[in-house]
């Protein structure tokens, strides 16, 4: 319990149990709107591991600053990046889920620790672009702007942008998000595999 003047640890689930493997960080990849922040809330709730959502960091920022315009969104998601990484390396343990860059997630995570599974969310680019289209998320996301462009347009730039799993250094898992997740097996197949 937190004393006088002291936070409990950011993301920390109420009543949750400490990280069964201390420094394990399970990395949720997958396309935007593939399904990861749900996937990763179960495994935060199963594996009882802190979760860290980049966009719930975002969010908090869009607001405290507000968000006008894509510049500004910008440079608001990279500091969310930021915090997000800052955040991993002082949890012990954490779920972390992100649209992660292909180009910077590796190495900044590989310097966190190599006690990494990565857990894919796999769905074809056109149900993540049905999905992303569909959704309603906070404002600041200014999604109000992408979605004028039309499904095809989602479509197309999703398509541009993926690269597939993250192929970090630990093991990687495959879950598909087409349909309902069986979160029993996913949590005893990362189990499985994460390291000891």
């Amino acid at each position: 319990m937190a004393g006088c003047g002291e936070e409990p640890p950011i993301g920390a689930a109420e009543g949750s149990e400490p990280a069964a493997r201390p420094g394990l960080l399970v990395v949720v990849s997958g396309l935007a709107a593939s399904g990861k922040s749900t996937v990763g809330r179960e495994l935060s709730r199963g594996l009882s591991l802190t979760l860290l959502d980049k966009d719930q960091i975002l969010e908090g920022l869009f607001d405290t600053l507000g968000c006008q315009d894509r510049d500004q969104r910008f440079r608001l998601s990279r500091a969310s990046d930021e915090v997000l990484f800052r955040l991993a390396a002082s949890s012990g343990g954490a779920v972390l889920v992100n649209w992660w860059s292909h180009d910077t997630a590796p190495g900044r995570l590989a310097s966190i620790t190599d006690a990494v599974v990565e857990v894919f969310c796999d769905c074809p680019v056109e149900t993540a672009a049905a999905r992303f289209t569909a959704r309603r998320r906070h404002p600041g996301h200014l999604d109000h702007l992408r979605t004028a462009e039309g499904n095809d347009e989602v479509t197309r730039r999703l398509r541009e942008s993926y690269r597939g799993p993250l192929r970090l250094s630990g093991p990687l898992v495959t879950v598909d998000t087409t349909r309902p997740v069986d979160v029993a097996a996913l949590l005893e197949e990362v189990r499985a595999v994460a390291p000891r």
